[in-house]
């Protein structure tokens, strides 16, 4: 939104609550993900506010949600215990808990970077399709898989931010959740070691853990996520592009 100065703005994608923060004295923004088992379709975008002047604006449009061919990963044995959603439900309610708080500050600058050394590759993608124990495939990859390639187990921290969650979980293993501002978390998971602790403020390519097969697991990989306003993103547009654009 341009050409509008010190302005109280408000906003809704469908259900969602936008948050907006002022890039330049005139120009504002808000970050919103789409899940990725969203239906193709159309979208409410809806934007509100006024300027220092009492001035109102609206603003409503219909936007188009495009499909996209995800994949879908081979079948998958786990625990029991680990898609039980007497267990799987808890733990995604006290996420969801962590990473809906949005802090205005913007934390991090520029790109995100690696989580892990180079070589990088990768086990499974965002949005891959997947079965558990021989379920259909109603569930889908939140983040992506780095493998373990590279001669060290480092994990570092993607951007820089705050430590707002650094324990275990059953779903997930050893865990760290990071807070970048505005909305944007990145989440690692199923280490085998955490290297920093609540309330802790990180820089990116600092080291906080090391990959490990803790949690819902079929071997050591690192399970990295992003969270952008309470939804999973793909993270590789994270490591490509730098946001606000």
């Amino acid at each position: 939104l341009e050409a509008i100065k010190h302005c109280n703005i408000t906003g809704r994608l469908d259900e969602r609550e936008l948050h907006f923060s002022s890039y330049e004295e005139n120009i504002y923004y808000a970050y919103q993900g789409i899940h990725a088992m969203a239906d193709p379709g159309l979208a409410s975008l809806i934007i509100s506010g006024s300027d220092d002047n009492k001035i109102s604006f609206y603003f409503q449009q219909m936007l188009l949600l495009k499909p996209t061919p995800f994949l879908t990963d081979p079948p998958i044995n786990v625990s029991d215990q680990t898609i039980d959603p007497a267990v799987t439900q808890p733990e995604d309610d006290f996420v969801k808990s962590l990473v809906n708080i949005v802090t205005p500050e913007k934390l991090w600058t520029g790109q995100f970077v690696y989580p892990i050394d180079e070589p990088i590759c990768f086990k499974s993608l965002f949005g891959n399709r997947r079965s558990y124990n021989n379920s259909t495939l109603n569930s889908f990859h939140t983040g992506v898989d780095f493998g373990v390639c590279a001669p060290s187990l480092n994990v570092y921290s993607a951007a820089a931010g705050k430590v707002v969650f650094a324990g275990p979980l059953t779903v997930r293993g050893n865990a760290i959740f990071i807070d970048h501002g505005q909305g944007i978390f990145s989440g690692y998971f199923h280490l085998s070691h955490i290297n920093l602790s609540v309330g802790q403020m990180v820089q990116p390519r600092q080291l906080i853990g090391l990959v490990g097969s803790t949690g819902r697991v079929t071997g050591p990989h690192l399970h990295f996520e992003i969270w952008v306003n309470g939804v999973q993103v793909d993270p590789l547009e994270w490591f490509q592009m730098s946001f606000p654009q």
